[in-house]
């Protein structure tokens, strides 16, 4: 039975051209000599991947095949059948409509696994084909993350009780709320959601920048959760129709993290937004952003200034406040006296003086700045340039003798003069002040324990400039999907960095009001590296993949 299931494979590959036909005739020839199935040999040399295996095997078996990672099955769907089941026999309910559940299953042939679920559940199952590894990993989020719920008691609670708002205070809640924060903090997200709809209450939590779903309690619970998150967030419970925001103090052992939440009524109740914020930037330094080793060293060079303005540029989560308390770290000393302005106050920091905006006490970051001012400060931190009157007032601490460090919204470096413009910043004021801007963004790092060698598509690797992956010098990798990184292919983000400071040839350009675009040609000739570049490097260095650095750079 082996002997032909690897000989229907092998006249299939050859058939179909999807290998050349001495690598197919090599791996054959090994799979006989070990015993071992030809798919295994394929899939361990890196020559192809667990979903075009599954593909292939579908075509040969004249199944539906369904690739797991181009859709998003329902978790809930894990109280279907149990956890030991699903992993004997590598199996998952997929989807459950009229009647009828989409299995997906390891191995379609296997009717013992088929009839238990019909049994089970009492409904039609209609069987497709799905990846292992993909299978293996929807599984472990299913049913790994659902277990923070078993742990609070508190479907139990729900059962005994016919009005589920007498849960808002009780202990299981309580244990739910904290369970699920706990999770998210091993899981180490960024941000947490609930989101409730129409039948269902959905949770996603935020991990390497990607928000991935979790395992949720029943929509009858949702009153109770956000009752509980407003309680501990001191907001007004009574409040369900306009939004509301607050923080609390969330301890999990011996870490403390800080817990923003956002109140956003929608059509089916209220939407809660957690931010987890861990106190790290103490000990980040900026050998540990993984800059390259000149961008790394320029920025040093620039932060070590005693006056002028320095920006950082990147999106919301992008690491920018990380990275401005990692370059005060490094010359922080206490001959300087720093000051930091921001709203909120993610990271706590005893060595330099931290101000919370307050708009409510009419403490802006232009008021603060003010105020700021008349403390005898040597470093300035204000956490965001967002409005004229912020950047007016950090202009002329630049120019007057501080090291102003800041941010900025804006998708390349060289961007940032455009804003100042728009903040209505005079150009000479700008090329008097301004020192460098850093723009940088987060991608995924590649997964170490499934790392593969891939042949990205050509409209990927034409979107960060390269050639066709023939041409390519080195071997672009990729995460074929494991238990560490739960079938993602990723663990981690790694920074993309460029880095543009001002010198005499492009500060006379902005007083002249050139264009972003002509000074980025002129950056580009004097030889300046862009994030996009930096990407291919960490996707040379194996760090991370050439979809990650397309999605989130492009090309320059």
């Amino acid at each position: 039975m082996l002997a032909n299931a690897n000989d229907e494979l092998r006249d299939q590959l050859l058939r179909e051209g999807v290998l050349p036909p001495a690598d197919v005739e090599a791996a054959f020839k090994q799979a006989e000599e070990v015993g071992v199935e030809l798919e295994t040999i394929l899939r361990k040399s890196h020559r192809l991947s667990d979903a075009h295996l599954t593909a292939l095997r579908a075509l040969r078996q004249s199944v539906t095949y369904c690739n797991v990672a181009d859709f998003l099955p329902a978790l809930s769907n894990a109280a279907l059948v149990s956890e030991e089941l699903a992993r004997r026999h590598v199996m998952f309910p997929l989807f459950q409509c009229d009647g009828v559940i989409t299995l997906g299953i390891k191995d379609p042939n296997d009717l013992t696994a088929i009839d238990q679920v019909r049994r089970l559940t009492r409904q039609e199952v209609d069987v497709v084909l799905a990846g292992e590894t993909e299978l293996l990993g929807l599984i472990e989020r299913a049913y790994g993350t659902s277990r923070y719920i078993e742990e609070s008691s508190v479907a139990d609670s729900l059962s005994e009780l016919s009005d589920a708002s007498a849960l808002d205070d009780s202990q299981p809640v309580i244990r739910l709320v904290e369970n699920l924060i706990n999770e998210a903090v091993r899981q180490s997200a960024s941000d947490i959601h609930i989101e409730p709809a129409e039948h269902e209450l959905r949770i996603r939590v935020r991990v390497d920048g990607v928000l991935r779903e979790i395992a949720a309690p029943p929509l009858a619970l949702h009153r109770a959760l956000v009752s509980r998150i407003k309680v501990i967030a001191k907001l007004d419970i009574s409040k369900t129709r306009t939004p509301q925001d607050g923080a609390f103090h969330h301890r999990n052992g011996e870490h403390e993290v800080v817990i923003r939440v956002s109140m956003l009524p929608s059509v089916f109740g209220e939407a809660v937004v957690l931010r987890i914020l861990r106190n790290e930037s103490d000990s980040v330094t900026l050998s540990d952003l993984g800059m390259p080793q000149r961008v790394l060293n320029r920025f040093r060079a620039v932060v070590s200034n005693a006056h002028g303005m320095i920006l950082v540029s990147g999106p919301t989560g992008s690491g920018k406040s990380t990275t401005l308390y990692a370059g005060i770290k490094s010359i922080v000393c206490p001959q300087k006296n720093i000051i930091a302005i921001e709203d909120p106050v993610e990271y706590r920091n005893s060595r330099i003086r931290q101000v919370q905006v307050n708009a409510e006490a009419d403490l802006t970051f232009a008021n603060g700045l003010r105020s700021v001012l008349r403390q005898d400060p040597d470093v300035i931190m204000v956490g965001e340039i967002r409005d004229r009157e912020t950047a007016q007032i950090a202009v002329q601490a630049a120019l007057t003798g501080h090291l102003l460090l800041s941010t900025v919204h804006t998708n390349d470096s060289v961007s940032a003069i455009a804003r100042l413009r728009d903040l209505g910043v005079p150009e000479y004021l700008i090329s008097s002040s301004l020192l460098a801007v850093l723009a940088q963004r987060l991608c995924r790092r590649v997964c170490p324990e499934c790392k593969a060698p891939e042949s990205p598509p050509e409209f990927l690797l034409r979107a960060i400039g390269l050639d066709s992956a023939e041409k390519l010098d080195f071997e672009p990798m990729r995460g074929r999907g494991c238990r560490r990184c739960v079938g993602s292919g990723y663990v981690g983000r790694v920074g993309l960095y460029e880095l543009f400071e001002l010198n005499e040839t492009y500060a006379e350009m902005v007083v002249h009001g050139k264009s972003s675009e002509a000074i980025r040609a002129a950056a580009r000739a004097g030889g300046m590296q862009f994030m996009v570049q930096d990407g291919v490097e960490k996707v040379r260095a194996g760090l991370t993949t050439v979809e990650e650095v397309a999605r989130v750079a492009g090309r320059a």
